[in-house]
């Protein structure tokens, strides 16, 4: 009795860890398993700990093993079935806002460890409800009033109550919050410090997902390398599972023109070339068997940011003065770049959303931020700014106006920005000390007061309520003005807000409410005038979206655009072998 009983359990384990997953269909057929899809980038990844990654280096990869509820359709809208095979939204009795997920069962991670509903839940209460244990905090996942939802679990159906009307649940609860496996964190969670040090880049061999690849190997300063995740619980519509491809490799290239002889070369298949250097890749295409791509604009953003908390308290004044940043923008020669520079094939920016986006609001054009050097004249002179003997320009107290610009070496739009505003600047009587550094270094310093300017971009969702850890004033990237709450070198006696920043900061946390259209687009409208009215960050110019890649590959994204590109659902891409 007893043997049969041991036979009777472990034919019961067995079945169930060896359960048919609940299969995820896409929408590709017809494609060739196996190959290497060889990328690049100018930097590797500073955490592969998805809550503690904030720069694009570390992103880039952690996507292809994080895992959400939710997937993106290719507008980069978190509308599709993920790790749910079923979702949605609806309004409670007492005016509050449910969201039900129903999650696949039969799946594993990448090790073969079976994934449960445990994981969600164990990544709820030990990652997303603690504050502290993210990079960004966990506003995102917040209602107007700062309340999380409460979590009930029935089964295999999570449930997500908001005591209020919250419109962002499928983003922040589908799109954001990417599981862990409790098998590896169940120790690792205690507190944020021990919590940020797991997943390193020196822990490799410990990482285990659900996505479609996994890392398995880093090199520093030499390459990134991705293979396929055997329990990927995505199909082809003709049975295949996915992902086509066996390894993902990112090659590291110390810049833009090095990443451009490796794409001629044949190492790397997939380009994404400045305007500058775009005709003449188009003009190769036909000869080299490369497909080129353009589209609108870019919908990240670049800029210019000036430190409100620099160390140097004459400087944080200058940066604090609206007039003054007013001025910087109107010597800030958009046009020029972009019919030199970028051969035509960009936009000028003056606010956080480019036309591409959905959101975008078009009378920020009529502020009239053109360059003119006389306009910039006479802002700095409104903003108690003028000009010594030598021609130097001076503020109110006389302290002659110098300070230091960096961004990240290598990229070579940003250097030309950077070099065309010194000299613009230099025309003011501004001297400006112009010192390009590592991607790494840079993002660094902006998480310091030792720092004056820097030119950077952003990327993020179309919504911009997926910035608002970039705007709202407790922000784990608000990183030009540093709330004391954050950051706790910043002196809260000498910390300065302005009204513009405010309402932004109420911005973000008010739209979480409103489910109407016009109203919801109103208050991003809004938003953007305040940004642009105040240049709170001076934008420069949007580049069109341009790809080329060889024809051996075979792309996902039927039109790609600013928001998705050429590499969105990796699982999808193949190539001919």
């Amino acid at each position: 009795m007893k043997k049969l009983l041991v036979f009777t359990l472990v034919l019961l384990t067995s079945l169930f860890l060896f359960a048919e997953p609940e299969w995820l269909i896409e929408n590709v057929e017809g494609g060739q398993k196996g190959g290497t899809l060889y990328l690049s980038t100018t930097s590797g990844p500073k955490t592969l700990n998805e809550y503690w990654a904030q720069e694009t280096s570390s992103t880039d990869i952690t996507v292809y093993f994080r895992e959400t509820l939710l997937h993106t359709d290719n507008r980069a809208r978190w509308s599709e079935p993920g790790l749910a095979k079923e979702y949605w939204m609806e309004e409670t009795e007492d005016g509050g806002t449910a969201y039900h997920f129903i999650v696949r069962e039969g799946l594993s991670w990448s090790d073969g460890t079976p994934f449960t509903i445990d994981d969600i839940v164990f990544t709820w209460n030990n990652v997303i409800v603690p504050e502290g244990m993210q990079a960004d905090g966990n506003d995102v996942y917040k209602d107007e009033a700062g309340n999380l939802p409460e979590l009930t679990v029935d089964g295999n159906h999570l449930i997500f109550t908001y005591p209020t009307k919250f419109r962002f649940g499928f983003e922040a609860l589908g799109g954001q919050f990417a599981i862990l496996p409790e098998h590896k964190f169940k120790d690792r969670v205690s507190d944020p410090d021990t919590f940020a040090q797991t997943w390193t880049v020196e822990q490799i061999d410990d990482i285990v997902g659900l996505g479609a690849f996994i890392v398995t190997d880093y090199v520093e300063g030499v390459r990134v390398v991705l293979e396929r995740n055997p329990y990927y619980f995505a199909k082809s519509k003709d049975g295949v599972q996915l992902p086509y491809l066996d390894k993902v490799i990112y090659q590291i290239v110390q810049d833009l023109n090095t990443e451009r002889l490796k794409f001629e070369a044949g190492e790397i298949d997939v380009f994404a070339p400045t305007a500058e250097n775009f005709p003449s890749i188009r003009a190769q295409a036909s000869e080299k068997g490369w497909k080129t791509i353009v589209g609108g604009p870019v919908n990240s953003s670049q800029f210019i940011a000036f430190n409100f908390n620099s160390e140097n308290p004459v400087h944080r004044k200058w940066f604090r003065n609206t007039s003054f940043r007013q001025a910087v923008a109107y010597a800030f020669d958009r046009q020029s770049i972009i019919d030199t520079l970028m051969n035509g094939l960009g936009e000028p920016m003056y606010g956080p959303r480019s036309r591409s986006s959905a959101f975008y609001n078009p009378e920020i054009e009529e502020i009239g931020y053109r360059y003119s050097l006389a306009t910039a004249r006479r802002k700095l002179q409104e903003g108690g700014f003028s000009w010594n003997n030598e021609g130097k320009l001076i503020d109110s107290e006389g302290n002659v106006v110098a300070f230091s610009l960096s961004t990240n070496s290598g990229n070579n739009t940003r250097e030309e920005i950077a070099n065309i505003l010194v000299d613009s600047l230099s025309k003011l009587g501004i001297e400006v000390t112009f010192r390009p550094v590592q991607f790494n270094t840079l993002v660094g310093q902006m998480f310091s007061e030792n720092w004056d300017a820097i030119i950077i971009g952003l990327t993020g969702g179309d919504d911009p309520a997926w910035g608002s850890n970039v705007w709202a004033l407790d922000g784990g990237l608000h990183f030009w003005n540093w709330s004391p709450e954050v950051q706790d070198w910043v002196d809260p006696e000498d910390y300065y807000v302005s009204e513009a920043e405010r309402r932004i900061d109420e911005i973000m946390r008010v739209n979480k409410s409103i489910f109407d259209e016009e109203k919801l687009q109103a208050l991003w409208d809004e938003w953007q005038m305040l940004i642009a009215e105040n240049q709170i960050l001076v934008y420069t110019v949007s580049q069109n979206v341009l790809f080329a890649h060889v024809e051996e590959l075979h792309i996902y994204n039927p039109e790609p655009n600013p928001l998705a590109g050429v590499l969105w659902r990796p699982w999808g891409l193949w190539k001919e072998q």
